[in-house]
C-alpha cells in the first residue's frame, strides 16, 4: 500500500470591509466630525506662535472639492522666513475585529512646493498611525527650477525631479507653480477598536497657504 497523499491546504480568502469612505463632496466649506485640526505651530527669526485652523472642503480652481487647504495661515509676507507646521488627525472608533488596516488617499500637493530646496526649503509630509508607525515621511516639490534652486524631492527616492510619482500633474487648475495629486496606499497591521491617523506638513517660508499647501480627497479605509 501506499501512503496517503499529505493533506492539501486549504486557503480561506480575507476578508475585507470598507469602514470609512469619504470624497469631500459636500458643499463647500462643510466641517467633517471625524476630522480636527492638530493646530499650526510656526519658529524662527525671533517670531513663534501657534493656532488651529478650522478643517473644512474647499474648491480648486476647476472646481474639485477637496479637505483643505492646510499648511498654515500667513505669517510673514517675504523674508525672512519662518519653519511652519500644520496637521489634522482622521479619528475612527469602534472597528469591527480586524488585523490589520489598508489606507488609500489623494494627497494633493499645491502651489510652490520646494521639496529639499537649500533657500526655500525644506517642505515635507508626514502620515503616522498614533501610537503606532509612521507610513510616510518625505518631501515634495512642483518647484521645477532645480538648476538654481535644488528644488528635488524625496518621493519615491531621495533626488527625485519635482512631481515625480504624481498622478496627475496640473489637473486641479492652479496657477502659482501648478499642482499635483499623488494616489497613495498604505497598509499596517492593526488590531484596535480605534484609529488616529495624523497628516502633518512641515514648510518653510511661512507665506501662507496662498502660497503653498496641501489636501486630502478620496480617504478610503479597510480592515481585514
Amino acid at each position: 500500500m501506499f501512503p496517503d497523499p499529505p493533506a492539501k491546504e486549504v486557503i480561506v480568502p480575507r476578508e475585507e470591509s470598507i469602514v470609512y469612505a469619504e470624497d469631500f463632496e459636500a458643499p463647500v466649506g462643510s466641517s467633517f466630525p471625524e476630522w480636527t485640526t492638530r493646530g499650526y505651530t510656526y519658529s524662527g527669526n525671533g517670531m513663534q506662535g501657534n493656532g488651529a485652523q478650522p478643517v473644512t472642503n474647499v474648491a480648486a480652481p476647476n472646481g474639485e472639492r477637496f479637505l483643505g487647504e492646510f499648511g498654515g495661515p500667513q505669517i510673514v509676507s517675504g523674508r525672512p522666513f519662518v519653519r511652519v507646521t500644520d496637521g489634522i488627525v482622521l479619528m475612527l472608533d469602534h472597528l469591527p475585529p480586524h488585523a490589520s488596516v489598508t489606507l488609500t488617499f489623494d494627497l494633493l500637493i499645491l502651489k510652490s512646493w520646494d521639496g529639499n530646496s537649500p533657500q526655500y526649503g525644506p517642505d515635507r509630509f508626514q502620515l503616522r498611525v498614533a501610537g503606532g508607525p509612521t507610513l510616510l515621511d518625505t518631501s515634495f516639490s512642483n518647484n521645477k527650477k532645480t538648476a538654481t534652486e535644488g528644488s528635488f524631492q524625496d518621493y519615491p527616492t531621495p533626488g527625485s525631479p519635482p512631481q515625480t510619482g504624481a498622478a496627475a500633474v496640473d489637473r486641479l487648475g492652479y496657477r502659482f507653480f501648478g499642482d499635483s495629486i499623488y494616489r497613495l496606499r498604505f497598509t499596517f497591521p492593526h488590531d484596535a477598536e480605534t484609529l488616529a491617523l495624523e497628516f502633518s506638513s512641515d514648510m518653510y517660508e511661512g507665506k501662507g497657504t496662498e502660497d503653498e499647501s496641501w489636501g486630502l480627497d478620496n480617504v478610503r479605509i479597510s480592515v481585514v
